[in-house]
């Protein structure tokens, strides 16, 4: 665990010297210098563009699969070369050193926690800026709400959205019913679904609850308790993130109740990777397991008892409380020709296309960012077939769109999941009490955040 984080880490701070370079800079991100349709509709020839991205497997294929019809729809105007550059961490690396050799793709399809960074270097055209210029394309109401909240930055949507997950409660449905506990029974609080567990440990010995021991699903609790993760304001309006509230508040009440099933031998490790989280539940081993909706497309394959998804647990007030989304966007180019740049726009708007959301996600798992999907016959057939997914769907479409669930957006965001992770299973292990472990935890992405900045140049 220590080696892959410690990797990232390196990556986020050669980033992060690399945006102290070019923060000088401010690209081509105001609204008067964006293009219009008529740059690309003059341009001669083929208009080549790339796309860089860090969608493996399946993701990957189904990704690929996209970029061909979009190429075959536009022959002889538009060709698109995409490229995959390896996990999200080599993704940016690789995109870093681009920017100092000036060779950055037309497209970047970043990871969600990479917001902070790529609205730092100020080398993308912000989408708000480019759906403004250019009406007849992507019409960004359409988009899920919640992903436009993650994507928004200083009150302007940076990158459209291309695949979105959400956190889920897994529930073994047979154990519950071993342990007496009712389907009626309301699993929507984190209270209800601590005592669920403890009730499962002790009349069936088996383990109540896992996770990932990933800081994502520690986020997960913040922003469900209705607390931003990153103060002020998440670093979403003007000033930069320079703490995280882990160790305070209706958040530090919420990660000490799992502590605690951790600490009683109720809940069992799940693994950096969430592979022991995973294989634990699918075995029947473990009553609830939180994890990404990603997990849809493993416990589909060999579950032989009955499970279901349930929203992520709650403990703050409905109106202000929910859980952030994961996923990639797409980051268009300043510094591409203006042919490219409208080019590129066109791409963006035919990947979050009813059509292609529909087909990218069946073939993912992945939830649509484009709202419309959920109205096509197809996919109100999938749903159905699919209920599992229907959850997702509509805990994205519940998520108020507060603060909280919007995610802290700042560049140091790896380095402070390696120290908080870090501290996490210290506390979980017992090998430390909570209170310290969150306040270290919190003193170390205090010490990130400065880092960053200080790199920066602020």
């Amino acid at each position: 665990m220590k080696n892959r984080f410690a990797a990232a880490a390196i990556a986020v701070t050669v980033m992060a010297g690399s945006a102290a370079c070019s923060s000088t800079s401010s690209g081509n991100d105001s609204a008067s210098s964006v293009p219009d349709a008529s740059a690309l509709k003059n341009a001669k020839g083929v208009t080549e563009i790339t796309v860089w991205h860090g969608l493996g497997a399946a993701n990957g294929v189904a990704f690929n699969e996209l970029i061909s019809q979009f190429n075959a729809a536009n022959k002889g105007k538009i060709h698109v070369k995409a490229t995959f550059q390896g996990i999200y961490a080599d993704l940016l690396a690789k995109y870093t050193a681009g920017l100092r050799g000036n060779s950055t793709p037309t497209i970047m399809v970043a990871g969600d926690i990479a917001t902070g960074f790529m609205t730092d270097v100020r080398k993308s055209i912000p989408a708000a800026d480019m759906a403004k210029a250019n009406p007849g394309d992507l019409k960004l109401a359409d988009l899920s709400a919640a992903g436009r909240n993650y994507y928004t930055v200083n009150g302007k949507l940076q990158a459209v959205p291309m695949n979105m997950s959400t956190p889920a409660l897994w529930v073994n449905r047979d154990l519950l019913a071993k342990a007496g506990i009712p389907m009626s029974a309301d699993l929507s609080t984190l209270d209800a679904v601590v005592a669920a567990a403890r009730t499962v440990a002790e009349k069936t010995g088996q383990k109540g609850f896992t996770m990932p021991d990933d800081d994502w699903y520690i986020e997960q609790l913040a922003a469900t308790a209705g607390q931003d993760f990153c103060t002020p304001d998440n670093g979403r309006k003007g000033t930069a993130a320079s703490g995280i509230t882990i160790n305070t508040g209706a958040a530090k009440s919420a990660i000490t109740k799992v502590a605690d099933l951790y600490r009683t031998g109720v809940a069992v490790d799940g693994a950096p990777d969430g592979s022991a989280a995973l294989s634990g539940f699918q075995a029947g081993k473990v009553a609830f397991l939180l994890n990404s909706s990603g997990a849809l497309g493993a416990l589909k394959s060999g579950t032989s008892f009955d499970y279901e998804a349930l929203p992520f647990p709650t403990t703050g007030p409905e109106g202000s409380s929910g859980p952030v989304i994961g996923g990639s966007a797409l980051w268009l180019s300043s510094t591409a020709t203006d042919a490219q740049k409208v080019a590129g726009w066109k791409l963006e708007t035919f990947l979050t296309s009813v059509a292609a959301q529909e087909q990218f996600s069946h073939a993912t798992g992945y939830v649509p960012v484009n709202t419309k999907t959920d109205a096509s016959s197809a996919q109100q057939a999938y749903l159905k077939a699919n209920p599992n997914f229907q959850t997702f769907t509509t805990q994205i479409k519940n998520t108020p769109i507060v603060s909280a669930p919007a995610g802290c957006v700042t560049g140091a965001m790896t380095a402070i999941r390696t120290g908080n992770i870090n501290q996490i299973q210290a506390a979980f292990a017992g090998q430390k009490s909570i209170g310290a472990a969150l306040d270290q935890a919190t003193a170390d992405a205090e010490k990130a955040m400065k880092a960053y900045q200080g790199q920066r140049g602020q």
